[in-house]
């Protein structure tokens, strides 16, 4: 991790080379991580980020893919994401930016792919949430189920 002051305080996302036994580091991102403004929030991230803990928000976003990996339909899924909307806050995607750095950093890269997957799922619910559209995404997971159920008295 490189932490730098100027505006605020950067962080550099890193990959290293420990489960692998190699020394080697690759720097897979840089960006804001908290403004000057915050100094106790500061701290308390950069106590998780050297510990290597996890933050709640990001065992939150663990527990939402366990529920989702259960679900089994896409109709269900829907209804588990749309139950939590409003749960997507600028903090979540952070968190869950975490889960999938972690991820990739641990070399769970089918792992890191699936939040990856989420992570977008989960932007576009957000903007077509923000946009008022979430009775409409309701409607659109009732029709799903009901053709689902069509096509299995069919067989």
């Amino acid at each position: 991790m490189i932490v730098g002051l100027g505006d605020g305080i950067v962080a550099a996302r890193v990959d290293s080379g420990r489960s692998t036994g190699k020394s080697a580091t690759v720097v897979t991102g840089v960006g804001p991580l908290l403004s000057r403004k915050q100094p106790a929030a500061w701290a308390d991230v950069l106590e998780r980020k050297i510990s290597g803990e996890l933050s709640e928000r990001a065992e939150d976003a663990e527990h939402l893919f366990a529920e989702i990996q259960k679900s089994p339909s896409a109709e269900q899924t829907g209804a588990i994401v749309l139950t939590h909307v409003d749960d997507y806050d600028d903090e979540f995607f952070e968190a869950l930016a975490e889960v999938i750095a972690r991820d990739k950093a641990d070399r769970r890269f089918a792992r890191a792919g699936k939040f990856e997957a989420l992570q977008q799922y989960l932007r576009e619910v957000r903007r077509r949430a923000r946009k008022g559209e979430t009775s409409q995404m309701w409607a659109e997971l009732a029709r799903g189920a009901a053709r689902e159920r069509d096509l299995a008295s069919q067989e």
